[in-house]
């Protein structure tokens, strides 16, 4: 071990300024990467922990962690385009078997990736007292649910790989919840300016309704009734709609640091996940900085 060392070090000061600069560089963005990975998966890890697990009927507005089955919004089913399986999300790519020739008579296959597709349709979350849109883009989806298979009789030969969650499947959602009320974007003076608006495009029958003295034109007094006429018709539409039921959604966070997962995997995995990775990436982060500053040291030691 000690001969090896010693070996080493010889090459390290047979490097040119460059190259040890070089060398040392990439060292440092490995252990710059490999500090961020572990930070990132630990963060994660007690995140997942520490947020606490809420009912759809009585879960506060903003980041929450969600746990139920899953279903499909009325309308057209989600079918994947590939395997034609009924789902309420996919992805998947298409890889074509690609040659390439290295040189001295060698050859090398690999798989090329010619088309890729991720699922953006909404589906349901439903976990007993009540359901919630689940908007999948921008998600961390993670599915134990993949297939893979090969066209061998096509030229060139072709890789399909899908990923998929399934109608009624466990389901784990981390993200922003929203409950939206249908009035919300309805207010009472944006209805009534669309309700005018639809009148206007009539003018006959604006004018039959309207034009009380017949003169072929509409007052001040009569625009004014035309307007509280309007805002009479929007205040009953916005009072039906009070009645609907609101709509909750789960959607991707604003804030970086607060991730968007949707797992099929049991929440107790998806920490024990995050933890290994985080503890593969501080031994690495340990074992390369050892290394980066005893390439240093031995530099500087023997300039």
């Amino acid at each position: 071990m000690q001969d090896w060392l010693a070996s080493l070090s010889i090459e390290i000061n047979k490097l040119t300024v460059t190259e040890f600069y070089i060398a040392a560089a990439v060292l440092s963005a490995i252990v710059i990467v490999l500090f961020y990975q572990m930070v990132k998966h630990y963060q994660y890890a007690r995140l997942i922990e520490n947020v606490p697990t809420a009912k759809i009927r009585s879960a506060p507005q903003g980041y929450v962690e969600l746990i139920g089955t899953t279903g499909l919004m009325e309308g057209p089913p989600i079918i994947s385009p590939i395997s034609g399986t009924r789902c309420v999300w996919f992805r998947y790519t298409i890889e074509e078997q690609v040659t390439e020739y290295e040189g001295k008579g060698r050859i090398k296959s690999r798989w090329k990736v010619i088309k890729t597709h991720t699922s953006d349709d909404i589906f349901l979350l439903d976990d007993s007292s009540d359901q919630c849109v689940i908007d999948p883009d921008d998600a961390n989806v993670i599915t134990k649910r993949k297939k893979r298979w090969y066209k061998r009789d096509s030229f060139p030969a072709r890789r399909y790989t899908e990923w998929s969650i399934l109608e009624g499947e466990y389901l784990y959602a981390l993200g922003e919840f929203q409950t939206v009320a249908s009035i919300e974007d309805s207010s009472l003076k944006n209805m009534m300016t669309s309700t005018l608006k639809d009148w206007k495009k009539d003018p006959n029958d604006l004018l039959h309704r309207y034009d009380t003295n017949r003169d072929g034109q509409l007052s001040q007094q009569e625009w004014e009734q035309a307007r509280k006429d309007a805002y009479q018709q929007a205040k009953a539409k916005v009072g039906a709609m009070a009645h609907e039921k609101p709509l909750s959604i789960l959607k991707a966070s604003t804030h970086k640091d607060q991730p968007y997962i949707l797992s099929t995997e049991p929440e107790a995995n998806l920490i024990n996940q995050h933890k290994r990775v985080a503890y593969a990436c501080g031994l690495s982060f340990f074992v390369v900085g050892i290394c980066l500053v005893w390439m240093i040291n031995q530099r500087i030691g023997i300039a």
